[in-house]
């Protein structure tokens, strides 16, 4: 029957309902686009300007032979400039200033993540550490985020296998939710609330989708949308930028592996996924 059940993670709850089951996706299947896109190796000058490139080192700036590659977003929803609140009464605004970005993942253009070499795929979780920890700390930023968003249906710009980066000067309202529950939990009982909660779905085997070495992959006890996964480390860490180097293969094993399950039962759905966490200085 449908109950509520409240996230151990913040202070909402959320209705469920076990008994509908998988349901056919309302949006289609996000199947690969047209061979060559406008990211594709060749169409440099007619995107955004290059940020980083991972390309032979006897490659000149701007080179088509790039693995991997860093550009300016082409329609960026922020700019750097100064947040200032403008204040009017109970209204506030301000101007959208931040910092956002595109990493190409692959110069194939029908490459899709779960066809990806376990080798590149770590490279470009590689690139997702390194490119976070920069923009994290400009001045003023306090939430950084990357997504993935697969399919036009789940908001993705180009079919092309790509990430976006975002950086801002105003807080994440979730991410926050989480940091209060978790130190709230640390207060009382002395423990981390996600490694409690990993060895806790462990134990039970509920909810638990697979995992290995490295990772668990989980449905949440409180889902707030259909499908909804997490990937949480199985080492007690601050976040994905403190990840060591070698458990980054386990990462994108992990993740090919929900990837794959997501494409079988429900015929290659679009989705959104991410990491988020305040700023490294926030």
């Amino acid at each position: 029957m449908p109950l509520f059940r409240k996230d151990p993670f913040g202070p909402a709850w959320v209705l469920i309902s076990p008994e509908r089951g998988l349901q056919a996706s309302e949006y289609g299947s996000a199947l690969p686009g047209d061979p060559v896109s406008q990211l594709s190796p060749g169409g440099e000058q007619f995107v955004g300007q290059e940020i980083q490139a991972v390309r032979p080192s006897t490659s000149p700036l701007g080179s088509p032979d790039w693995s991997m590659r860093v550009i300016e977003h082409p329609a960026a929803l922020v700019q750097p400039r100064t947040f200032g609140v403008t204040d009017d009464g109970i209204f506030s605004c301000a101007p959208s200033s931040g910092h956002q970005e595109i990493i190409v993942e692959h110069p194939d253009a029908q490459m899709q993540l779960d066809r990806m070499s376990l080798a590149h795929l770590t490279e470009v979780l590689k690139l997702y550490r390194e490119r976070l920890s920069y923009v994290a700390q400009r001045p003023g930023i306090r939430h950084v985020q990357i997504t993935r968003n697969v399919g036009r249906a789940a908001g993705a710009l180009y079919d092309h296998p790509h990430a976006q980066v975002l950086a801002v000067p105003v807080a994440n309202r979730w991410v926050e939710e989480e940091v209060a529950a978790a130190d709230a939990h640390y207060q009382v009982h002395g423990e981390c609330l996600f490694c409690t909660v990993i060895d806790e779905e462990l134990r039970r085997r509920e909810r638990v989708i697979t995992h290995n070495q490295g990772f668990v992959a989980i449905a949440p006890y409180a889902s707030k949308t259909p499908f909804e996964t997490w990937i949480l480390p199985r080492q007690h860490d601050s976040g994905f930028t403190g990840l060591a180097s070698n458990t980054l293969p386990l990462l994108a094993e992990m993740l090919q592996t929900v990837t794959r399950a997501f494409n079988a039962a429900l015929d290659y759905p679009p989705y959104n996924n991410g990491h988020s966490h305040p700023s490294l200085l926030g």
